[in-house]
């Protein structure tokens, strides 16, 4: 029986992985040779650099990853989108960040990722696990000499709203606040999102959103989410995703909720 979907899309953190990071490999070998069997494209599609991402598998050439929520996109080991902010603006943005709200983010760079000065070595340990290749700056401007995908940082759970809402009346309609969960914020380029970027590939593969079956827990997936025929929300995640979905996985992603589902498909 054929398959109703030709393309998988599915967040890392919170969906895909594990909290540990790890998943189950050899289940996912064995259903990424059975889809890939039948023409069905599989896009990892998260916020986090394709530095960290494609280390996770064992075939990362024959997958396609869309980076920094819709950034970047590699596709069969080939970057055919890139798509940055205006240098003149990360400046301002960093400036006001730092100077006003005295927050302190990460940037990511298309070379390497750019971490605060004056850090703990916790927080430097845990950022270098998504950028091994970084750079921790002496001071935060002027900014480096490179191209930037995203601005992120975190913020208690509690000022997430309030955080936002000064961003948005600052940077009106120049950037786009995306909460992704647990305190997480990345500042994006506006239009650029993870449905913006699957819609580009799908197009591209002669498909459209009905071809689609995505999964996701943050605010960052809802993009990718409304453009999914098939919508599966994690149980563990947000309740903006829950509301736009129009399916859900029972199972969390410490429990390899997405493998299973995908295994359900492939099994009827």
């Amino acid at each position: 029986m054929p398959l109703p979907f030709k393309a998988v899309a599915f967040d890392m953190d919170g969906t895909f992985l594990r909290d540990d990071k790890s998943f189950d490999k050899d289940l996912f070998n064995h259903l990424f040779s059975e889809l890939t069997a039948k023409d069905v494209h599989v896009i990892v599609a998260s916020g986090d650099p394709a530095q960290v991402l494609l280390p996770y598998f064992d075939q990362p050439n024959d997958l396609t990853v869309v980076a920094e929520n819709g950034a970047q996109i590699i596709d069969h080991g080939q970057e055919i989108i890139t798509s940055t902010l205006d240098y003149q603006l990360a400046t301002e943005v960093v400036a006001f960040l730092t100077n006003q709200l005295d927050i302190w983010p990460t940037l990511a760079g298309k070379e390497i990722g750019y971490f605060p000065p004056h850090q703990s070595v916790k927080y430097l340990e845990h950022m270098a696990f998504y950028y091994p290749k970084h750079q921790v700056l002496s001071k935060m401007l002027p900014l480096p000499d490179d191209e930037y995908f995203q601005i992120s940082f975190l913020v208690a759970d509690n000022e997430v709203a309030g955080i936002k809402a000064q961003i948005d009346a600052h940077f009106e309609k120049q950037l786009v606040v995306t909460p992704s969960g647990n305190g997480s914020m990345d500042l994006t380029k506006p239009g650029i999102n993870k449905g913006w970027a699957l819609n580009k590939l799908l197009n591209q593969w002669g498909l459209t959103g009905n071809d689609l079956i995505a999964f996701g827990d943050g605010g960052n997936d809802i993009s990718m989410l409304k453009l999914a025929k098939f919508a599966y929300a994690m149980p563990n995640g947000s309740a903006a995703v829950k509301a736009v979905a129009n399916h859900h996985v029972p199972v969390d992603n410490n429990h390899d909720g997405v493998l299973k589902i995908l295994a359900q498909y492939l099994e009827n």
